[in-house]
C-alpha cells in the first residue's frame, strides 16, 4: 500500500463557546448531521486545532469565518491577525452582499495574501439570486480578470436551515442556486461545502451540479448525510481534481475524518496521486500554491 497523502484540512472552524452550545442544543440536528458535540466543546481555540492537526498527521487548515454585514471587517481583521504567523494555519475572508465597503474590504483581503472567501447565506442573511449578491460577485470576478490575485469562494449549503434555524426558504445555497452561479461567474472558483448540498437531495445534488472546470466540492460532513454509493458517485462525477478533503472541525476531529474519507477514496478506486489531489493538492492550487 502506498504511504498516506499529506493532508490539508480545507474546512475548519474557530467557534466561540456559546455558539457551540448554542448548536449543541438543538439536538434534532446534532444528531441529523452526526455532529460530535460532546468533544466540540473542547475544541474553540487554535491551540486545539493545532493539537489536534499534529496528532492527526495534517500538515495545514483553512479557517471559514463569517460576520453579519456590520461586522465584516471586524471579523475579517481578527481571523487574519489569529493566523499570523502560525505556520499551518490559514484563514478565509468573508464579505457580505448590503456591504457599502465591498471593494475597499477586497483590496485589504488581497493585499494580505487572503484567497478564499467565504458565505454563509442562510446565516448572514441574503439570497444568492438577489441583485446585491450579483454585484458583489461580479465585483469579485472584476477582481480576479484584472489580474491582480485570485479570489475563489466558498459556500455553505445546509439544505434544511430554514427547519433547524428558522432562515427563510430563500436565504437557502441550494444545489440549483449554486449551481447557476457557477454556470453565471466563469472567472470565479466556487467550492460546495459538504459536497454540494448538506442535506439536499441526492437527486439534486446530481441534477444541478454538474461538473465545471470551476465548480469544487468538499468532503465536510458528507460522509454523514449520503450513502457510501451516493459519495463515491459523486467523487467519480467530478473527479478527485474537483473534491477538496474538509472536517468541519470542531464537530468532527481530524484522525477519524481522514480513515473515513481514506476508506471512500480507497473504494472508489482512486490511485494515490489522485487520493494526494484530495487531501491536499486542489486547495492548496486555489490557494496559490501556499
Amino acid at each position: 500500500m502506498d504511504k498516506a497523502p499529506t493532508v490539508f484540512d480545507g474546512h475548519a472552524h474557530l467557534f466561540s463557546p456559546d455558539v457551540i452550545a448554542n448548536v449543541s442544543n438543538l439536538k434534532g440536528l446534532a444528531a441529523a448531521l452526526s455532529l460530535n458535540i460532546d468533544d466540540a466543546g473542547r475544541r474553540t481555540d487554535k491551540a486545539a486545532l493545532k493539537r489536534e492537526s499534529a496528532a492527526a498527521g495534517v500538515r495545514a487548515c483553512l479557517l471559514l469565518p463569517t460576520a453579519p454585514v456590520n461586522k465584516v471587517h471586524k471579523v475579517n481583521d481578527f481571523f487574519v491577525k489569529t493566523v499570523e504567523g502560525e505556520e499551518g494555519l490559514f484563514t478565509a475572508g468573508t464579505l457580505h452582499p448590503y456591504s457599502t465597503a465591498l471593494e475597499g474590504e477586497l483590496e485589504w483581503l488581497s493585499r494580505r495574501g487572503i484567497r478564499a472567501l467565504k458565505f454563509c447565506s442562510f446565516s448572514q442573511g441574503f439570497d444568492l439570486q438577489a441583485e446585491e449578491t450579483s454585484r458583489l460577485l461580479g465585483k469579485i470576478q472584476a477582481h480576479n480578470v484584472a489580474g491582480k490575485s485570485r479570489f475563489f469562494v466558498i459556500l455553505d449549503t445546509f439544505y434544511r436551515a430554514d427547519i433547524y434555524f428558522r432562515a427563510p426558504k430563500d436565504h437557502l445555497t441550494t444545489p440549483e442556486k449554486l449551481g447557476r452561479l457557477v454556470a453565471d461567474f466563469p472567472e470565479i472558483d466556487f467550492v460546495g461545502a459538504h459536497m454540494g448540498g448538506l442535506a439536499a437531495p441526492y437527486h439534486e445534488i446530481e441534477e444541478y451540479l454538474t461538473p465545471k472546470d470551476n465548480l469544487y466540492l468538499d468532503t465536510s460532513n458528507a460522509a454523514y448525510v449520503l450513502s457510501g454509493e451516493e459519495f463515491i458517485r459523486l467523487l467519480h462525477l467530478h473527479g478527485p481534481e474537483h473534491v477538496i478533503f474538509g472536517t468541519d472541525w470542531p464537530w468532527f476531529g481530524q484522525g477519524e475524518e481522514i480513515a473515513r474519507i481514506r476508506g471512500l477514496l480507497y473504494e472508489a478506486g482512486l490511485s494515490f496521486q489522485e487520493q494526494a489531489k484530495v487531501f491536499g493538492g486542489n486547495i492548496v492550487r486555489l490557494l496559490g500554491d501556499v
